[in-house]
């Protein structure tokens, strides 16, 4: 007898494999267990995803489009014109409060396996492109010094997330607080050496805060 279906399969398919990634670790997590737990059948899961590490990456996507809507949510729901360093804050607590972002960030080879280390770094060098012109937009709005240099800044900060970002496999285990505070520090730096005072222009500030979230959700969606 045919199995019934399942309304919004891939999304079922995704919680489940997400569920197991983070409770036995990807290296662990078999196509079997994931359609068993889904109720479906094996040969469902690879009509949506025609391997387990594009199971994987859909699932990434996914918590990846979450943080960048979190982040938007703040920049949108808040009163004051927002500064570059508030925008590391919101996207800090978006990233703790999702354990599969936080693990890719700890490197966490008991969630991911080393997973995400045998991907290239082909992402950075357009995000790099986008900070910096994110920067020389600031700057224009009046939310950060005119002297400071967008490509430098750019360089600065991705420099500090890649290297956050793989810090785990060259000093050892982190965990989310010393994460925490590692960018609650940057973002502190950030203020105190980049921005100025006043509020600047915040229509403009919003909308280069826009664009920014708007070419990172048009990568996301091309992954």
């Amino acid at each position: 007898m045919p199995r019934a279906t399942i309304p919004d399969r891939a999304n079922v398919i995704l919680d489940q494999a997400r569920a197991i990634v983070l409770e036995k670790g990807y290296q662990h997590t078999t196509i079997a267990e994931i359609a068993r737990r889904a109720g479906v059948g094996k040969g469902a899961v690879y009509l949506d995803f025609p391997s387990k590490e594009a199971l994987l990456d859909a699932l990434l996507v996914r918590s990846a489009r979450a943080l960048t809507q979190a982040v938007r949510d703040r920049v949108d729901g808040s009163a004051q014109p927002v500064s570059l360093s508030a925008v590391y804050r919101f996207g800090l607590e978006a990233l703790l409060g999702d354990e599969l972002m936080l693990a890719c960030y700890l490197a966490d080879d008991g969630a991911l396996g080393g997973y995400l280390r045998e991907k290239g770094p082909q992402r950075y060098r357009p995000r790099m492109e986008w900070l910096s012109d994110y920067v020389a937009e600031l700057s224009r709005a009046g939310m950060l010094r005119a002297d400071l240099d967008p490509a430098v800044a750019s360089l600065v900060m991705s420099v500090f997330a890649v290297g956050l970002a793989n810090a785990s496999a060259t000093v050892g285990a982190l965990s989310g607080e010393q994460l925490g505070r590692a960018v609650e520090s940057m973002a502190g730096l950030v203020a105190t050496g980049w921005e100025v005072g006043g509020d600047g222009d915040p229509v403009a500030a919003h909308r280069a805060h826009s664009r920014l979230l708007d070419l990172l959700a048009d990568q996301i969606g091309e992954a």
